[in-house]
């Protein structure tokens, strides 16, 4: 046996220890280390797995991507799709499952998890972090000594060789943790950090060790995957659905290479039995009958049963927390789990970056779970009614399985707001400390209610002398962060001079007091809070501010004036054109989408201010945009930030 527990653990310290180097850990890892928050980011496995469990990022995690600027790099990298490829009997139908009418990306990106892996990886490695691999999370626990509380986690690592175990269980929720194993030597380390993050999968230890509930259900179909190449006269270059007449359905997917993946039923499997090649392409030979489907080569074949279960609690003591599969798991229909995931370390991240920095309340992190959870009920409650339309073998599922494939060209007129759902943009937070209705004026529309995820629109920079850009930028390109609150002006049409006023007097009382308020407020905010000024590493100015301002202007000159090359210079717009990014720069909302999406009248009305959290989700809106609007957005951002 080894000795090596004779020697004492090393000690030692960080802010924020993350378990789990998945996409979702190496995500919240990436957000840290660019908000100025020292982290360690720790994973049992040498290496990363070759086997790509998830493939497909939906428009709301690509938004994500977008506003972190990571997009461009999954964009090479990936494929979109839009469609599925619906087959009853080799007959085909066309459905435009994904597309969406309220994002840029009106599609899935198609991306091995594998390389969405990696390019987070090197994104991470690019501020000089890497993946600590070979340490095994063994216990973790959160002391308090009077009001302070911290964390102390066990890890080990395997001198020679690896953690991995020939003992391990492959159940979901089993977890051993053998103290030693013969012939192996072990060094050991106990991590005091602030906060601990488990992302280290479905069979979490961290969760485990803290004793969090994880219930749910365990299904009774075993689902059968597989990677590889074939051969068959099926389109296969979009999602692929084939309701066989054996009463299975298969699911094709295409991956990089020429190779796809299959998900199909295999609920005759006998697990003891295992599953062999040979019998794999007999279920989807039949499955596909009477199309020709041919099992070329083979890179992954697999079976398993699903589960579906979601966390009791994301968080133990406020200073231990969940995040992707270790918080929630269901079945791959719909593709939702690494997204999920991705989604959490989003929503997660920029509030403990607050809290570490003293410019927010420990409470704060309350609205983590509180906002996440309902989010991960919702998505297995729709994840598990797509897997029993697809996969039950109840007689009544068979029955609506064939009507649905049968009649799926009649169904497209109602796929818009399901595909939004799948597509993950519907996603809307309930009224917290950050989610914050005005106390005064009446609720607007469910849609533009606080909690609602931003939304996009096309805008046009005006440039010097009331000239247009050629170009339109949209909203989405500029509320980038991680870390930053951005607050959206909406004029509508308060700068349009009225006839019974001079031009003049408009001027200064209308523009010249709202360019007074932005710069006033705004200088007030960041005085008042502020991150380090080392915290970001880049070195643009923008990624240092915890405030933005955009003034977003709708009508801004007389119908009888109105031009479609330049604007009325007259409006006192030219007061914001050389604004930096951020400071108040000025862009016109000529489609008047980007006033409607948020619930204000582009040709008339006081218009409003909209203040959009980090995450992207609005936090806060107030009608009107003169001084009193201001101080209710002051005392908005007083009631959510502190001050040391």
């Amino acid at each position: 046996m080894t000795t090596s527990t004779a020697k004492p653990p090393t000690l030692s310290e960080v802010p924020v220890l993350i378990s789990g180097a998945g996409p979702v850990g190496t995500m919240a890892a990436i957000m840290f280390t660019r908000l100025g928050v020292p982290c360690r980011l720790i994973e049992r496995d040498m290496t990363v797995s070759p086997m790509s469990k998830a493939l497909s990022m939906h428009a709301r995690t690509l938004e994500i991507f977008e506003q972190t600027n990571l997009i461009q790099k999954f964009l090479d990298k990936g494929y979109p799709i839009s469609y599925f490829n619906i087959y009853f009997n080799g007959v085909l139908q066309t459905f435009p499952g994904l597309i969406n009418s309220i994002s840029h990306y009106n599609y899935a990106l198609f991306l091995e998890q594998i390389k969405t892996t990696a390019i987070l990886n090197e994104e991470l490695e690019s501020y000089g972090l890497k993946v600590d691999r070979g340490w095994e999370l063994m216990d973790t626990k959160v002391v308090e000594d009077g009001d302070k509380s911290w964390v102390e986690t066990t890890l080990r690592r395997a001198k020679d060789g690896t953690n991995t175990r020939v003992t391990e269980s492959k159940i979901l929720g089993v977890v051993e943790l053998d103290a030693e194993q013969e012939d192996k030597q072990y060094e050991y380390e106990t991590v005091k950090s602030q906060y601990l993050i488990g992302a280290d999968g479905g069979k979490s230890v961290v969760r485990h060790k803290v004793n969090i509930p994880f219930p749910g259900r365990t299904l009774d179909n075993n689902v059968i995957l597989f990677d590889g190449h074939i051969e068959t006269d099926l389109d296969v270059s979009q999602i692929t659905v084939i309701n066989g007449s054996n009463n299975k359905t298969m699911n094709v997917f295409p991956l990089s290479d020429g190779q796809v993946r299959i998900m199909v039923d295999g609920s005759n499997l006998d697990p003891a039995q295992g599953l062999t090649l040979e019998a794999f392409q007999e279920i989807a030979q039949a499955t596909a009958a009477p199309t020709k489907f041919l099992i070329k080569s083979s890179n992954w074949l697999t079976f398993y049963r699903v589960n579906e279960r979601r966390a009791e609690s994301y968080s133990y003591k406020n200073r231990v927390f969940l995040a992707g599969d270790a918080a929630h798991v269901h079945s791959p229909a719909g593709g939702q789990g690494m997204n999920l995931g991705l989604q959490d370390a989003y929503n997660l991240t920029w509030k403990m970056a607050l809290v570490l920095h003293g410019l927010a309340d420990q409470r704060l992190l309350e609205t983590y779970h509180d906002e996440r959870a309902p989010v991960a009920t919702n998505v297995i409650g729709m994840s598990s009614a797509m897997f029993a339309v697809g996969f039950s073998n109840q007689i009544w599922r068979r029955i609506l399985r064939k009507v649905i494939t049968f009649f799926a060209s009649y169904l497209i007129r109602f796929v818009s707001i399901p595909a939004s759902r799948v597509s993950m943009l519907t996603i809307r937070y309930d009224e917290n400390m950050i989610n914050q209705r005005h106390k005064t004026q009446a609720q607007p529309k469910e849609e533009f209610q606080v909690g609602q995820r931003a939304h996009d629109g096309a805008l046009t920079r005006v440039l010097t002398g009331g000239q247009l850009d050629e170009e339109n930028v949209r909203l989405h390109q500029l509320i980038h962060g991680p870390g930053t609150f951005h607050i959206l002006v909406f004029t509508a049409s308060t700068l349009v001079p009225k006839a019974s006023e001079p031009t003049l007097g408009v001027k200064a009382t209308r523009a010249s007091q709202l360019e007074a308020n932005v710069d006033r407020f705004v200088a007030q905010w960041r005085s008042k809070w502020a991150y380090p000024t080392d915290t970001a590493l880049s070195d643009s100015k923008t990624d240092r501010d915890l405030f933005q301002v955009h003034i977003i202007a709708g009508a801004i000159s007389s119908d009888k004036d109105k031009s479609h090359d330049k604007v009325d210079m007259d409006s006192g717009i030219d007061a914001f054109v050389n604004k930096a990014v951020g400071e108040g720069r000025v862009y016109l909302d000529e489609s008047k989408i980007v006033h409607e999406r948020y619930g204000f009248e582009w040709s008339k009305g006081t218009g409003g201010i909209v203040v959009i959290r980090p995450d992207s989700h609005i936090g806060y809106r107030v009608n009107g945009a003169q001084e009193q609007a201001w101080r209710d957005i002051d005392e908005y951002f007083s009631t959510i930030l502190s001050i040391d």
